[in-house]
């Protein structure tokens, strides 16, 4: 391989990171229930259904609250997708500190997201995107070491 094509293992695969990340941002805003979109997993944690919950009067405006959470939550995925995405095509990644800071940054987040999933919702879908979004953090840090060395 040549230094472009390690050059393109650096920068494509976090390209990918931030569209899967912007992508599934639109998704948690644009769904009509949100919550549903990991519904087992969060009845699981709660060790009660949705149902039971809402039909209680207390929780009348539960919906609407978790509603407003989860479109929080999806306008920060989007936030971030964004973000990963006009930094690497500003920087394509072009240089040890735009790859290294971009890199630690999703380690921080990644390990983040690994400590909530693992901890209050194993069984969630949802890990093995974190796990392909891993798969993509480890495929750019070998083309960044690989463009390194061959630089």
């Amino acid at each position: 391989m040549d230094g472009r094509s390690f050059h393109n293992l650096t920068w494509v695969p976090m390209f990918f990171v931030g569209l899967v990340a912007l992508m599934l941002g639109v998704v948690y805003v644009t769904t009509q229930d949100p919550w549903l979109l990991d519904k087992k997993a969060n009845e699981t944690l709660l060790t009660v259904t949705y149902n039971m919950l809402f039909s209680q009067s207390v929780n009348q405006y539960l919906p609407d609250y978790l509603t407003l959470m989860y479109r929080f939550f999806g306008w920060w995925l989007v936030s971030i997708g964004m973000l990963i995405l006009i930094y690497v095509f500003v920087t394509k990644m072009g240089t040890p500190l735009a790859r290294n800071c971009l890199h630690f940054a999703t380690v921080i987040v990644l390990i983040g997201i690994y400590c909530i999933i693992l901890k209050f919702i194993p069984e969630t879908p949802f890990l093995w995107i974190t796990h392909g979004l891993v798969f993509l953090l480890f495929v750019s840090m070998y083309g960044s070491i690989k463009l390194t060395r061959y630089n």
